[in-house]
């Protein structure tokens, strides 16, 4: 699987649509979450030492398992063609780079690389719709060096606590001092990033947009299960919430497309993920809103990358597509 998902794919030509099917998009990133969780919901193992109770995945995260099901697609379900991150190394960043360039395998290996040196997705956006605004928000501070290739980027930046542009100070300014925890250095946690992202939706209403949340990822490292559980509760209320701003966004928010996923997964043991752990490779997309197909839990026939994902954002906006050999390529299975 994991060599058939780094092997560049033969080009395909888009489908073409007297209309884009949608006219904005939104990712949404749940850091380091396992594809266990989303499908399967606790994982016995773990939930009885950490004493949580175990719950459906429905139970859980209602919103996503209900976008996943009802109201939209997933791809990665046990049993079905797997969704991965390209790698070898299964770390945040290589896995940022690779939603945000829609390329892959990343030249970006490790946690430290600088910044992307080649257009993104948002740059693409950005250019072809001039005066339609692009937004990125995350949790983690580094996921700015993934977002744009471009220095004179019009982009609308809020990463961490302190890394910001384009976004008035007032809304920034009760998370600039607060506790990192469960991160640390100038992450922000979740509970901070989701109402400045709500904000910049519905302030700017971008034609793409980007949302980081990374608390999962955090108390997975510290070995914290029912930390971990929280943070994915969370998460489906911001979630939910987010339904809620789209909603009250008129023709706009009815016609964005909305994309959920992760950067890697995670080991058999929960609290590791890299090249050292080939199993922290599986992902999983969660796709729902305009241009969407409500199928559920669908079968791409193909081992799926995340690189993809930008193929199809692409698509569904009928934004140019990406012509580098190693681009990604829309993902068939989720547009109707």
């Amino acid at each position: 699987m994991l060599a058939a998902a780094m092997t560049a794919p033969e080009r395909i030509e888009p489908r073409t649509f007297e209309l884009p099917l949608a006219e904005a998009f939104v990712i949404v990133t749940l850091d380091g979450v396992r594809w266990r969780e989303i499908f399967e919901g606790t994982d016995a193992d773990l939930a009885a030492p950490a004493e949580v109770p175990r719950k459906s995945a429905a139970a859980l995260m209602p919103t996503l398992s209900r976008w996943m099901t009802a109201d939209g697609a997933s791809i990665g379900a046990p049993g079905r063609a797997e969704i991965s991150a390209s790698g070898p190394n299964f770390v945040s960043l290589p896995g940022y780079f690779e939603i945000f360039s829609g390329r892959s395998p990343s030249a970006c290996q490790s946690n430290s690389c600088g910044d992307i040196a080649e257009a993104t997705l948002f740059d693409d956006v950005d250019a072809q719709y001039s005066g339609e605004p692009v937004a990125v928000v995350s949790s983690w501070e580094a996921i700015a060096h993934a977002a744009s290739g471009n220095p004179a980027s019009h982009m609308l930046l809020s990463t961490g606590r302190v890394r910001s542009r384009g976004l008035p100070a007032a809304w920034l300014a009760e998370a600039s001092n607060a506790n990192p925890w469960p991160g640390g250095g100038e992450y922000r946690p979740d509970a901070l990033t989701g109402p400045i992202a709500l904000r910049v939706l519905q302030a700017a209403q971008p034609k793409a947009m980007f949302i980081g949340l990374g608390d999962t990822d955090e108390y997975a490292h510290h070995g914290d299960y029912a930390g971990y559980l929280r943070a994915l509760e969370s998460a489906d209320a911001f979630l939910s919430r987010l339904e809620t701003t789209l909603a009250a966004m008129g023709e706009r928010g009815a016609r964005t497309a909305v994309f959920v996923t992760c950067d890697h997964g995670r080991s058999s043991g929960f609290k590791d993920h890299g090249g050292a752990w080939a199993e922290s490779a599986r992902v999983w997309l969660v796709a729902h809103g305009s241009g969407i197909g409500a199928r559920g839990a669908v079968d791409a026939g193909r081992p799926v990358r995340l690189a993809d994902i930008a193929a199809t954002a692409r698509e569904l906006i009928g934004a140019s597509p990406d012509t580098d050999a190693r681009a990604g390529r829309p993902i068939e299975a989720l547009l109707p």
